[in-house]
C-alpha cells in the first residue's frame, strides 16, 4: 500500500465512522483476569531518533521488516509509539502511516498496543513528547489527534488495548501539576471511549504511588519493572499483587527488563524478567526491538536505565540479528495468547 492509497483508506474510514454512532461499549475486548502470556516489545522504528522522524520518514516496506523480527521470538504484542507532534505536520498522511503500522503488526499475528503519548524525557538526547508546560495548554487539538488514531480502530480486533501515556510522572495529587497531569489523561480516557473503543484502556505507568494516581483511568494496571536482579523482581512483583488485590483490575508490564551493552549479562537479565513476570500473571513487553537512532537504541547514545547505568536495550542489532544470549527466546513460551488457540 502507498502513502496515497492509504491516505484514501483512512479518510473512507473516518467518513464512515463519523456517518454511524458509536458502538455500544459493551465489555471490552481483550481484557482478562491475568496477562502471564503477554509477550511483547516496544517497537521505535530504527530510522526514528525522536518520535516524530519515526513518522515523517515511515516506510511501510522497512516497518514490516522490523515487526517479523518480533514473531521469531513469539511475540504476540508490539507497543507502537506515536505522539501528537508528529501527527499535526500531517494529520491524514500520519493517521495512515499509523494504521498501516496496525496493518503490519496484524499480518505477523500480532495485536497493537498504541502508546498515544510520551512524558519519559532523556536530559542530553530527547525523544520527544508532552512536557511539563504542555499540561497547561489547550488540549483540544490533542484530543482530535486522539479521535483521529481511535475512530478508525474502536471495534478492531488487531488492538489489543490503549496505552495512553508512557510514563506520566505524577505520583500523588498534591500540586498543581500533577492534577493537570491526571485531568489532560483523563480528558485522553474519555475521548477514547467516547469514540466507542471497544478495547481496554491502560497507561504506562511505573510504580506504586504512580500506578495508583492514574488508576483511575485505567481497565487495566500498569508497570514498568526495572529491578537488576531477581530478589528486587520478586520485591516488585509483591508490591504489583497488593496494588491488584487492592484495586480490583488486572494488571501488565508493558515496558521493562533493564538494558546492559554486555549481550550475554543482559540475556540473563531477561531469561529471568520472561520467566518470572509471566509466572506472576502480568506478561512482560521488553523495550526495545532493534538497534537505531533513538536514545538506549544505540550503543553509543545509551540512557542510565541500566545494569551498571548502561542502558541499551535493543533485542536485535541493526543488522536484524538477535543479540548473543538470547537464543533460548526462539524456544516456544508455555503460555500462549488467548487467540493463539
Amino acid at each position: 500500500m502507498n502513502r496515497r492509497e492509504a491516505v484514501q483508506m483512512m479518510a473512507g474510514l473516518l467518513a464512515g465512522a463519523a456517518a454511524q454512532p458509536p458502538p455500544e461499549r459493551r465489555g471490552p475486548m481483550h481484557q482478562y483476569e491475568t496477562y502471564g502470556w503477554l509477550r511483547g516489545l516496544s517497537v521505535v522504528p530504527s530510522w526514528g531518533a525522536r518520535i516524530e522522524e519515526a513518522w515523517w520518514k515511515y516506510d511501510g516496506g522497512r516497518f514490516r521488516e522490523e515487526v517479523a523480527l518480533a514473531r521469531t521470538v513469539h511475540a504476540n504484542c508490539l507497543r507502537v509509539w506515536i505522539e501528537f507532534t508528529a501527527w499535526m505536520a500531517d494529520p491524514e498522511g500520519v493517521t495512515a502511516s499509523f494504521l498501516d503500522a496496525v496493518a503490519a503488526v496484524g499480518e505477523h499475528g500480532m495485536k497493537t498496543m498504541p502508546c498515544v503519548f510520551n512524558r519519559w524525557h532523556d536530559l542530553r538526547y530527547d525523544y520527544g513528547g508532552q512536557y511539563l508546560e504542555d499540561l497547561y495548554r489547550d488540549w483540544g487539538p490533542k484530543l482530535e489527534y486522539v479521535r483521529a488514531l481511535v475512530t478508525p480502530l474502536a471495534v478492531d480486533e488487531r488492538v489489543l488495548m490503549w496505552d495512553l501515556c508512557n510514563e506520566p510522572q505524577a505520583a500523588n495529587l498534591d500540586e498543581d501539576w500533577a492534577r493537570r497531569e491526571v485531568d489532560c489523561f483523563g480528558q485522553v480516557a474519555d475521548t477514547i471511549r467516547a469514540c466507542g473503543a471497544r478495547q481496554p484502556i491502560t497507561i504506562g505507568t511505573m510504580y506504586g504511588s504512580n500506578i495508583e494516581t492514574f488508576a483511575p483511568l485505567c481497565d487495566v494496571l500498569c508497570a514498568h519493572p526495572y529491578a537488576h536482579t531477581p530478589a528486587a523482581l520478586q520485591e516488585a512483583v509483591a508490591s504489583y499483587d497488593d496494588i491488584r488485590a487492592r484495586l480490583g483490575k488486572p494488571m501488565i508490564a508493558n515496558e521493562c527488563i533493564p538494558g546492559c551493552l554486555d549481550d550475554l549479562r543482559r540475556a540473563e537479565v531477561v531469561r529471568f524478567y520472561s520467566e518470572m513476570l509471566a509466572r506472576a500473571g502480568y506478561g512482560w513487553m521488553g523495550w526495545a526491538l532493534r538497534e537505531g537512532k533513538a536514545i538506549s537504541t544505540r550503543r553509543d547514545r545509551y540512557d542510565a536505565n541500566g545494569l551498571d547505568g548502561q542502558g541499551f536495550h535493543p533485542f536485535f542489532t541493526a543488522q536484524g540479528e538477535l543479540r548473543a544470549g538470547l537464543e533460548f527466546l526462539r524456544e516456544p513460551p508455555a503460555l500462549r495468547a488467548p487467540w493463539e488457540g
